[in-house]
């Protein structure tokens, strides 16, 4: 009988429903949490703001945490988390025959992956990690040499995407330990839920103060430097002086709130509602705030495009991946991860050079004149689903 033990940091928003369907189809696993961040509120010091997310996190599979140092955090870099108990023990009492690692960013998974493999378990790695980001040659051998360790204990490696798997690949990763896991979010979820909120459009953009034949915009994330939020209203203002009538919306909050209220007309914020501050030659924008999971299809259901202008930072971008299943169009920067597989097939023109703010407003003002067509994108986002990580998974533990 296989028996899975699933390791990751936390309950994830956009990891729990693969585990939730795993179980469902019936794959006998455990999901082995090193911390419950994300279950009750805790404060995001970069979304600043204390939140729970409003999805069942704990509902439909088996799972339990591990024992782990004092303020173990994910975000805490790699010492943030280290495993206090005898996960060597565990793995044999649990009758774990496959370990499913989700990451090397903190110490605990290292410590779990050696002790899996001292006692000969079979082993798959699931990562966002890709080979966009140029290596400082001076890191690179040191690097190099501490994730062949790693990798060399990985018997299978489950791929996100294109980048994704190029690393694995220049990293000596052979083809026959290679299997897609492409990165997605629950599709039918958004879907589902744009269709029941679709009638709240007009409504939901008379509250925001976006006017009625404004194209939209949209932001979701974290207002920090990696996401480059302000390039977007710089790239705006140019459209705006070429006379065309854009709105942005911003979902999310972070350590630059201020600096886009700064650049731009604030239409409506989160904290005083409708405001209407102009000012002459400046963008019209408003700002939701966070929004939770049940929360954020309502943005997406109010914008007509979605705009990503994030940095190496960003190794993929799944807000690409909810804005799609709602059959938005996307542009994205060339330095995330999601550019080449979600948004280069359906167009070209709607990737731009990452800080490069004429480029961005190219990429706007060519959406603006030729959008894609929304059976392309529904059709490419349905390839990135659960099922494609559910169906490697079976594979290799048959």
């Amino acid at each position: 009988m296989k028996k899975i033990a699933i390791i990751t940091t936390h309950p994830i928003q956009y990891q729990v429903p693969l585990w939730q369907k795993m179980a469902s189809e019936g794959i006998d696993l455990e999901v082995w949490f090193f911390t419950d961040f994300g279950t009750k509120s805790t404060y995001d010091i970069e979304f600043n703001k204390t939140f729970a997310w409003d999805l069942p996190m704990l509902d439909g599979y088996n799972y339990r945490f591990l024992n782990v140092n004092k303020n173990a955090s994910p975000n805490g870099g790699f010492k943030g988390i280290i495993l206090k108990e005898n996960i060597k023990k565990l793995l044999k009492d649990s009758n774990i025959t496959h370990v499913y690692i989700n990451g090397w960013q903190v110490l605990a998974y290292w410590q779990v992956l050696w002790a899996a493999k001292s006692i000969g378990l079979k082993t798959f790695f699931k990562g966002e990690s890709n080979d966009l980001k140029p290596e400082n040659k001076w890191k690179w051998p040191f690097k190099k040499l501490l994730l062949h360790q790693f990798f060399n204990r990985i018997d299978y490696f489950l791929y996100i995407g294109t980048a994704n798997k190029r690393l694995y690949e220049k990293h000596g990763v052979t083809n026959r330990k290679l299997f897609p896991g492409l990165y997605c979010v629950d599709n039918n979820r958004f879907n589902h839920c744009k269709q029941l909120s679709f009638s709240e459009r007009i409504t939901l953009r008379k509250k925001w103060g976006i006017a009625d034949k404004s194209f939209c915009f949209i932001f979701s994330g974290k207002f920090i430097n990696k996401k480059r939020p302000l390039d977007i209203i710089k790239a705006a203002k140019l459209i705006v002086e070429q006379g065309k009538n854009v709105h942005l919306l911003f979902i999310g909050d972070g350590e630059l709130y201020d600096e886009i209220k700064g650049l731009s007309n604030v239409i409506y914020d989160k904290e005083n509602g409708i405001t209407n501050t102009f000012k002459n030659g400046l963008v019209n924008i408003s700002i939701a705030g966070f929004l939770n999971q049940t929360e954020i299809v309502k943005a997406y259901v109010v914008a007509d495009a979605l705009i990503l202008a994030s940095d190496f930072g960003e190794t993929w971008g799944l807000v690409v991946n909810e804005a799609m299943a709602c059959e938005l169009p996307c542009i994205v920067s060339n330095q995330c991860g999601s550019s080449e597989d979600l948004v280069k097939p359906i167009d070209k023109n709607l990737v731009f050079e990452t800080g490069n703010i004429s480029d961005l407003s190219r990429a706007m003002s060519h959406l603006l004149n030729e959008a894609p067509n929304k059976d392309k994108i529904k059709n490419l986002i349905s390839q990135y689903s659960y099922d494609s990580t559910i169906q490697s998974v079976k594979e290799i533990i048959t």
